[in-house]
């Protein structure tokens, strides 16, 4: 791909995401669907930050703590020998 090819999708891109924004930014859709999207993303970005401190951990040789999802626990049965 030439200088001249990459020149005009860079502005195609940047055009589209510029109009992206605005609408996102500027019309009262926009505005709904940000709302509707705030709990989704602010749970995404919860996990991320869980995630980087569960690397660091397993960079820095830490053992990890298993997660911890708030629903019932398993319930132990009778052990069964042979």
């Amino acid at each position: 791909m030439n200088d001249r090819n990459l020149m005009m999708l860079s502005g195609m891109i940047g055009g589209a995401v510029g109009a992206g924004l605005g609408y996102v930014l500027f019309t009262a859709r926009g505005r709904q669907l940000r709302s509707e999207l705030q709990p989704e993303l602010e749970t995404l970005v919860t996990e991320a930050v869980r995630l980087g401190k569960m690397v660091d951990d397993l960079l820095a040789g830490r053992p990890i703590a298993p997660a911890r999802t708030g629903g019932p626990r398993p319930v132990a049965g009778p052990r069964r020998t042979m």
